[in-house]
Parts: structure tokens; C-alpha cells; sequence
């Protein structure tokens, strides 16, 4: 049982949940425009970088950010799904996800400083393309793969608080890393704590600086058996989670 530790309202957090990609993108933009001029102001000799308004600006930002995750990550009990119910309003299955929710999260001032690096780097190639034709091949290719790793990136971090999976009276919505997939509860018909592949390990492991080898599979009416990498954690977390989905499209009958 989870006592009820947070300051807000259960419809105060979904609010709050639903505007934090713009809480999040605020967090990348003020911590890549805080290390940036920090290190110009701070870290270059001479004058040619004074000292700005847009550094407490960013910085003030930056500690709004942190309250605003701090929120986001003390989910009230009542948008918290447990085993004994009730499932009649939309519910998180908090324990799901949760490394990486939290990783994601954190690290948005350092992933805002990369995303700052790849957008510059293309305005950088974009110039050589239009003042090196003969080449524009081969930087245009370079270009465009900067570019999707940028915005990859940043989709991936504004998404760090929606991540895992929500619970509704009528189906289940996973919160992946770039994308939302929602599954009816009637069409759910076994619930499965399974091991992820190798090659979809490396790669979660590449993006979030964590080892998690279990997630959650479904097997549904139609045969598709998709496996909710939103669900990515550890296998005490992830058993724990079925459990509570079972029991959600169990109560559908009732």
C-alpha cells in the first residue's frame, strides 16, 4: 500500500502529466543554455562573453524544471493502480518503467545540451552543402542522420514522464520511448513477464544508462503478441505490474 505523499490532487497531477513534454523540453532547452554560456562566460579568458540576463533566466527555469519533476515523480495514490482496485478511472502502473522514467528525466539538461550540439552541427553541414555542391551528397546524408538523431533524442526526453504504462476502464496505453500504443482490455487475452531480446536490450541499454532485462508481453485475440518495452524493468517490478494488469482485465468481467 502507498500512503498518499504528494502535494497534489489526483487531477492536478493529470494535468501536470499532461503537460510535462513542454515541462521537459523546458528542462533541456535552460540546462543546455546554462552549461553553454556558463562555460563561455566561465570557462573562455577575456570579455567576449559578458555575463547575461539569459543566465539567471535559465537558471530559474532550470529549478522550476526540478519542482515540476519532483511532482511528477510523487504520483498521488489515487492514480496509483493496485491489486485490490478499483479500476474505474484512468491508472498508472507506477512500478512499471520506473528506472527508466527516472533516468530519462534527469537527464534531460545533459540530453538538451546534445540535442543543442546536433541541431548546431546541421546548420553546419546545411552551410557546406550550399558552399561545397560537389560534395552535397555525402553531407546531406550526414545531415539528416544528425538530424534524426536530434529530434529522436529529444522526443525520447519529453516523453521521460509519460513513460510506462496507464490503465483506463477500457484499455491499456503504453508510454514507449517515442510513440503511444493503446490495446482494448477486451482484446487482452493473457498478460506475460517475459525477457527482452538481445538486440532491443543493447539498445535500451544504449539510450538509458540501465540494465533491465524484463518487460511485459501480451498476447491478444487477434494472435499478436507485442512486448511493451515501455514496461522495460526490473523482474520483481515487471511481476508485480502483470499481476496488477491480470487483475484489471480480470475485473472487465464484473
Amino acid at each position: 500500500m502507498r500512503r498518499n505523499d504528494s502535494p497534489l490532487s489526483p487531477a492536478a497531477y493529470w494535468r501536470l502529466r499532461f503537460f510535462s513534454p513542454l515541462i521537459m523540453l523546458v528542462g533541456m532547452a535552460a540546462g543546455a543554455i546554462l552549461i553553454v554560456r556558463s562555460i563561455l562566460v566561465w570557462g573562455v579568458d577575456g570579455d567576449e562573453y559578458p555575463f547575461g540576463p539569459d543566465i539567471p533566466i535559465s537558471a530559474a527555469a532550470l529549478l522550476l524544471w526540478v519542482g515540476a519533476v519532483a511532482l511528477l515523480m510523487l504520483p498521488p495514490r489515487g492514480v496509483i493502480a493496485l491489486r485490490s482496485g478499483p479500476f474505474d478511472s484512468r491508472r498508472l502502473v507506477w512500478s512499471l518503467g520506473r528506472r527508466f522514467r527516472a533516468w530519462n528525466m534527469i537527464a534531460a539538461p545533459i540530453a538538451g545540451l546534445a540535442v543543442f550540439f546536433s541541431l548546431s552541427a546541421v546548420v553546419l553541414a546545411v552551410v557546406s552543402v550550399v558552399a561545397a555542391p560537389a560534395e552535397a551528397w555525402l553531407l546531406a546524408l550526414g545531415t539528416v542522420a544528425l538530424a534524426a538523431i536530434a529530434i529522436g533524442l529529444g522526443v525520447l526526453q519529453m516523453r521521460g514522464a509519460l513513460h510506462g504504462l496507464q490503465l483506463t476502464p477500457t484499455h491499456l496505453i503504453a508510454h514507449g520511448y517515442l510513440w503511444t500504443r493503446r490495446y482494448p482490455r477486451g482484446e487482452i487475452v493473457s498478460i506475460n513477464a517475459v525477457e527482452v531480446k538481445f538486440w532491443p536490450s543493447i539498445l535500451l541499454r544504449a539510450l538509458t544508462n540501465r540494465d533491465a532485462r524484463h518487460t511485459i508481453q501480451l498476447s491478444l485475440a487477434n494472435g499478436a503478441e507485442p512486448v511493451l518495452l515501455a514496461s522495460n524493468s526490473r523482474e520483481t517490478d515487471v511481476q508485480a505490474g502483470a499481476e496488477i494488469i491480470r487483475v484489471w482485465r480480470s475485473a472487465a468481467a464484473d
